[in-house]
């Protein structure tokens, strides 16, 4: 791994979201600017399970402490707020050094068409948001910054709003950046870095880079 212009942050830890993987979209990208770097492989991710999602974001997040930066996509932030909240049910009464939510929900998205995505949000979803309290949740998340598309075919922007008053955190819309994919251009994603490295601190919009060619993937 080439390590590029290196983070604040020792340790970062990267979740994909639904239909996604490790090695999807921005997260290598992301990843290498990392001097540690951890994306973790959720299991199922057209059919994802709490139950087998949390405890494979806990064992990537290990401790809250100052020196770790969180950046989750889509599901990826319920998911890893669900994850933080069984750190601190175990004991651990530490706090990240900052948390980034890309796209992110809490309340159900409308149905879009996919087959396997609306069937989990019906389904599966719910499990992933009971009892999850993220206002509670703030001091455990240290820094935190919202980014979110214009035009987001998957997720309102209202939601992802939603989210970003529950964090008390600033918004970052990004122009046209559909649902921050591959396939809409995004290999890397700047506003992510600028969040991490404290630059991108008071909400504003960011440019989107220029579409590369890839295939269309549903990954919420």
């Amino acid at each position: 791994m080439t390590l590029r212009t290196p983070l604040p942050f020792p340790r970062l830890v990267v979740v994909h979201g639904f239909g996604a993987g490790p090695t999807d979209h921005w997260f290598p990208w992301l990843a290498e600017h990392a001097a540690t770097a951890v994306v973790p492989a959720l299991p199922s991710p057209l059919a994802p399970r709490a139950s087998a999602w949390i405890p494979r974001i806990v064992d990537a997040i290990g401790t809250l402490d100052g020196g770790t930066a969180v950046v989750a996509h889509s599901l990826g932030n319920v998911a890893a707020l669900g994850a933080i909240r069984a750190l601190q049910q175990a004991g651990d009464d530490g706090a990240l050094g900052t948390f980034v939510a890309v796209a992110p929900f809490l309340r159900a998205i409308p149905p879009v068409g996919d087959e396997a995505l609306d069937e989990f949000v019906r389904s599966g979803l719910p499990d992933f948001t009971a009892g999850l309290d993220i206002v509670a949740l703030r001091p455990a998340l240290g820094e935190r910054t919202v980014l979110r598309s214009s035009a987001d075919p998957l997720v309102p922007a209202q939601l992802s709003e939603e989210f970003a008053t529950a964090l008390d955190s600033p918004v970052h819309v990004v122009p046209g950046a559909g649902h921050f994919l591959a396939s809409d251009g995004f290999g890397p994603l700047p506003g992510v870095l600028d969040a991490l490295r404290g630059t991108g601190r008071s909400a504003g919009p960011y440019s989107q880079p220029t579409p590369s060619p890839s295939p269309s993937r549903c990954s919420a």
